[in-house]
């Protein structure tokens, strides 16, 4: 059994759809490692955004049965968002398949047992965002309604084990459901029956990444706390907190988990496209298709100069709490209802958006280790809102950690949406408790 265990898009979407070579780097005398390090580092340069407002882009699962619980299929839910698509809208086809479309204000995918994603273009407000994200999830709730189905706002599948759940056909999905079986536990669940929330930040310059991968790593143990929203385990109701992050930190530790060098001295660019080009690939991008790689990584499969597409597919097959693409993609928190999504960007966006905030956390903090912040997961799956984190009682930090978001949003709109989390916080609930109160 997987659990209990012991111990996330639009702007990826839009980068797929482009085939651009990235500038090519480095000499002929350099080894094919520094070569297509110093590719990616120059995507990541790239990346840097004008300092200023910060945008935010948000990306949501949902899972979707029939009325009864039955698990849908894929030719049903690609029916769906044929029939949600507009004519101007642009599809998405992968490997021949209808997977989903893109449009001026977001795009809808399909994650690997039919989950239905949308992923929101950043936006300089949460407000912005959450109406954009209210307005589809009416869309394809009146969509799916009609058809005797209904999407949910939970992170793991309501009804059924993760074993009863079909892939769709992808090759991407098909080979890593392979390769998983034999790196961990939970590969079979992550797949099929999780459902994540995940918010996307800008940065301004490698010393702005660095700080901001910190904070987001730091703070993944009291985002998965927050968002604790497994109301049913494998059919059956669930009463153990933070499931999905437990799943998680059994996948494989190649690519999933705290981002290695996180917190060395010289941990920036560099690293982590030397973490990401030397670890197994899984899948390969051949053209417009993808092939199964097994354990062979990037210097075995590609040429030194890495086209665009590739450097994308090749950050694209890392799922660390927090990882880097011309963006900082922030993977901790669980699918939850419309309020909790807002309360959870908002906090998100004033502390990523503040110099000041994001200083004051890694001061709080000084001294954590990698190992500290997987502690703190454990902690947190283990006890709640009992756990100690990084030696401090997690309900006190909890409180502390809104005091620097309130204290800094201004806006009284914006400060009142996070008003669920200081509810749950004050409660000492999860939204899985108070979800399963109501049901």
């Amino acid at each position: 059994m997987c659990f209990p265990l012991p111990k996330k898009g639009f702007r990826g979407i839009i980068g797929k759809l482009k085939n651009k070579n990235v500038k090519p780097a480095g000499v002929s005398s350099m080894s094919k490692l520094d070569e297509q390090k110093k590719v990616l580092v120059e995507y990541f340069q790239q990346g840097c955004k004008s300092e200023g407002k910060l945008t935010l882009g948000l990306e949501v699962e949902h899972f979707v049965t029939h009325a009864g619980g039955e698990a849908v299929t894929f030719a049903e839910v690609q029916s769906v968002m044929q029939q949600m698509q507009q004519p101007y809208d642009t599809p998405i086809l992968i490997d021949g398949e209808y997977m989903g479309y893109v449009t001026e204000w977001y795009s809808v995918s399909l994650e690997p047992a039919c989950q239905v994603e949308i992923s929101v273009v950043p936006q300089a407000t949460v407000l912005k965002i959450m109406d954009i994200y209210n307005q589809f999830y009416l869309q394809l709730s009146m969509t799916l309604a009609a058809r005797g189905l209904r999407a949910w706002t939970v992170s793991y599948h309501p009804t059924r084990r993760a074993e009863e759940l079909p892939l769709i056909p992808k090759q991407r999905y098909e080979a890593m459901d392979r390769y998983f079986k034999n790196t961990g536990a939970c590969g079979i669940q992550m797949m099929r029956a999780t459902a994540s929330t995940q918010l996307s930040v800008d940065y301004y310059s490698e010393r702005d990444f660095v700080q901001k991968m910190r904070v987001a790593c730091l703070l993944t143990p009291f985002f998965a706390l927050l968002s604790d929203n497994a109301v049913r385990y494998q059919g059956n109701r669930n009463n153990a907190y933070s499931v999905r992050t437990r799943i998680w930190q059994d996948v494989d530790l190649d690519r999933c988990c705290v981002p290695p060098h996180l917190m060395d001295p010289d941990f920036g660019f560099a690293q982590y496209a030397q973490t990401v080009l030397t670890r197994p690939l899984i899948v390969a991008l051949k053209g417009n298709r993808t092939k199964a790689v097994g354990r062979k990584n990037a210097q075995e499969i590609y040429g030194s100069h890495l086209l665009k597409k590739e450097v994308e597919h090749v950050l694209s097959m890392f799922f660390f709490d927090a990882r880097l693409k011309s963006y900082l993609e922030i993977r901790g928190a669980d699918c939850m209802p419309p309020k909790y999504i807002a309360a959870y960007a908002q906090l998100v966006k004033t502390i990523f958006g503040s110099q000041a905030a994001l200083q004051n956390i890694l001061r709080h903090y000084d001294g954590a280790t990698t190992g500290d912040i997987a502690n703190a997961k454990v902690a947190v799956c283990k006890d709640g809102y009992n756990a100690w984190v990084y030696g401090k009682p997690i309900g006190k930090e909890l409180a502390w950690l809104l005091l620097q978001a309130r204290s800094r949003t201004p806006s009284q709109e914006e400060r009142a949406l996070l008003e669920p989390f200081a509810k749950l916080i004050a409660t000492k609930k999860t939204i899985r408790e108070e979800e399963s109160e109501n049901d």
